[in-house]
């Protein structure tokens, strides 16, 4: 190729891995003698010169659950903007799956990893973290508070619908948690707990049930709540898939939504808008927390001493987007985290 377009075999090395300090007719000539030849540069050899490969480990919770499926697009959509392909894993909310999946990743020399399956208390994250491999949490967290991370403001979230249900006369509130040790979970039940305490009702710990963030445990749930004597007249589910289990459990019960339960989920996935659910529900910013999250591991790898000295910790707003399923439209809320959607539509 070199003797094709006339110059050094180094000057062909520069121009094929976009190196500056090339007189553009020389890389012109570089490049039509690549075409001609049906030169293919070869990525493996390319990405190991460079110290690089461009690919991403991406490694998530349960890919059944919307919120996950949702994220991951952007996360996608936002590295592949940004020259980089991504590797997807999928851990059922398994800690020593996710361990292995984290080992396998750094096997195939991934630059980098987005976390979205981090149990409070996480060994395998802990030592990404102490390495100061490049590394981004999303939607969950550490206990410790360590790493970098960009997640929702979950406590916020769940008091602002717990104080919706209050704003609407409710004062039997249930709650259908996630399980305690994932930071997201632990958040919401704080939020509910506390705009209970703000209101001046003490907690009935016989009104939270745990639902693991799971369609059938999450139904079991419900039930267990909807059979009670002095049932809740609304509940705030700990997450949409969760909402969407107490829905059936409700009609199963033969209880109408919104006219004998009110109910509110949380993430604002794509189920939860059709017209036939239209779920008042918390909104996560889900294209802009994989959007970030994709850009400060990117910068990660760039400037690794920033982020160990600096590490970033990104809380985004919740907004509250009230449907059908709560049986009201409108209620005194601040009007900058409240959207009210006529008819269940968005």
């Amino acid at each position: 190729m070199a003797r094709r377009a006339g110059v050094s075999v180094a000057t062909v090395s520069r121009v094929l891995n976009d190196a500056p300090g090339v007189r553009t007719d020389r890389r012109r000539a570089v490049r039509r003698a690549a075409r001609e030849l049906g030169f293919v540069p070869h990525a493996i050899a390319r990405s190991l010169a460079r110290g690089r490969t461009g690919t991403l480990g991406l490694i998530v919770a349960d890919l059944t659950n919307p919120f996950y499926a949702e994220t991951a697009k952007a996360i996608v959509d936002a590295a592949r903007g940004r020259g980089y392909s991504v590797i997807l894993c999928n851990t059922d909310n398994l800690p020593r799956l996710q361990a292995e999946q984290i080992e396998w990743l750094r096997r195939q020399r991934v630059d980098g990893l987005l976390l979205g399956s981090v149990h409070l208390r996480d060994p395998a994250v802990e030592r990404l973290v102490n390495e100061g491999f490049p590394c981004v949490m999303f939607n969950r967290r550490l206990a410790s508070g360590q790493g970098n991370w960009v997640v929702l403001d979950n406590v916020r979230g769940a008091e602002e619908a717990t104080s919706h249900f209050l704003a609407l006369g409710h004062r039997r509130i249930g709650f259908v948690a996630g399980p305690a040790d994932f930071s997201t979970a632990a958040e919401r039940l704080e939020g509910y707990r506390r705009a209970l305490a703000r209101a001046g009702a003490e907690p009935d710990p016989r009104l939270v049930r745990q639902g693991h963030f799971r369609s059938d445990l999450a139904y079991q749930a419900a039930l267990d709540l909807l059979r009670a004597d002095d049932r809740p007249t609304a509940i705030l589910a700990g997450n949409d898939v969760t909402a969407l289990a107490v829905l059936d459990a409700a009609a199963d019960l033969g209880l109408r939504v919104p006219e004998d339960l009110a109910l509110c989920g949380f993430d604002d996935t794509s189920l939860s808008r059709r017209r036939e659910i239209a779920l008042t529900t918390v909104a996560q910013q889900k294209d802009e927390m994989g959007r970030l999250a994709v850009g400060y591991l990117l910068e990660f790898i760039e400037d690794p001493e920033r982020f160990r000295r600096h590490p970033v910790h990104h809380v985004l707003p919740p907004t509250l987007v009230i449907r059908r399923s709560c049986g009201a439209l409108r209620v005194p809320m601040a009007e900058h985290s409240v959207r009210v959607l006529q008819g269940g539509a968005s």
